[in-house]
């Protein structure tokens, strides 16, 4: 079986760590995630793991870097991997798709996760899985949705080869991620 790559993209609790789950468990998947450099690294300085925290370090190392600093030591990561599916989970902005692209050609397939603003909400806020998202009020929510690194994924997310729409419940997410699969194979 050929190496299939998986780029997640999607907006803060639309799903997209259900999908990646799923995948670990029913299809053998590897996990690599742009956020595991970013937390890394804030927790190796100290720094509080705050979604703030988190966009203010992805934009100063791109700025210092280059815009594709992070995606490409996450593909580094990858490529010291023998699983025949990879997650590539973290795709935000524009520029983030090429190297992916460039690196792994049809292989690479780009997954579009959404749901409505409201079940996003509620999923952040239950999830809590940055410091404070639990308090978060909505008007909160949605100005985090306005920052640099949101903005542009609806977008980005347009142009994705699978487009899932998880406003229904998990088994439904599922559903479309077991069709994307089986259409993934037969390329």
């Amino acid at each position: 079986m050929t190496k299939i790559v998986l780029g997640l993209i999607g907006e803060k609790g639309s799903g997209k760590g259900t999908v990646s789950d799923y995948l670990i468990e029913k299809y053998g998947a590897i996990h690599y995630g742009t956020s595991k450099i970013l937390r890394r690294t804030l927790e190796d300085l100290h720094v509080p793991v705050t979604r703030d925290n988190l966009v203010k370090l992805a934009l100063v190392l791109k700025e210092g870097y280059g815009p594709s600093v992070i995606i490409d030591s996450l593909i580094q990561d990858m490529d010291k991997n023998g699983s025949d599916v990879i997650i590539a989970d973290g795709i935000r902005m524009h520029g983030d798709v090429e190297p992916f692209r460039k690196k792994y050609g049809e292989n690479f397939f780009l997954v579009y996760v959404t749901a409505d603003l409201r079940s996003r909400y509620e999923r952040t806020k239950l999830r809590k899985q940055n410091d404070g998202e639990g308090e978060a009020t909505f008007e909160e929510f949605l100005e985090e949705e306005g920052k640099l690194t949101e903005v542009s994924i609806h977008e980005i997310g347009r142009k994705a080869e699978f487009k899932f729409n998880n406003n229904g419940t998990a088994e439904d997410l599922k559903a479309q991620v077991d069709e994307m699969m089986e259409k993934v194979h037969k390329i």
